[in-house]
């Protein structure tokens, strides 16, 4: 069973929870739950020396991510 909480979320992160949902067609708590297991998993690997890359497009130029 998983747990209940309330979030504040600021308008950036509502406007991209939004966008979320009408890119995925998924609903407010399951965007969040797979934003949270995405963004550990990018913690984990980051702090075992990994890195993130990502194109915008299959012929565009490799970039390197980094939260801050």
């Amino acid at each position: 069973m998983g747990e209940r909480v309330t979030v504040n979320l600021s308008l950036k992160a509502r406007d991209a929870l939004e966008e979320i949902m009408a890119l995925t067609g998924i609903n407010k708590t399951d965007s969040i739950s797979r934003a949270l297991v995405v963004y550990a998993e990018i913690e984990r690997m980051a702090g075992n020396g990994g890195s993130i890359y990502c194109r915008e497009s299959p012929d565009g130029d490799l970039m390197k991510w980094k939260i801050v």
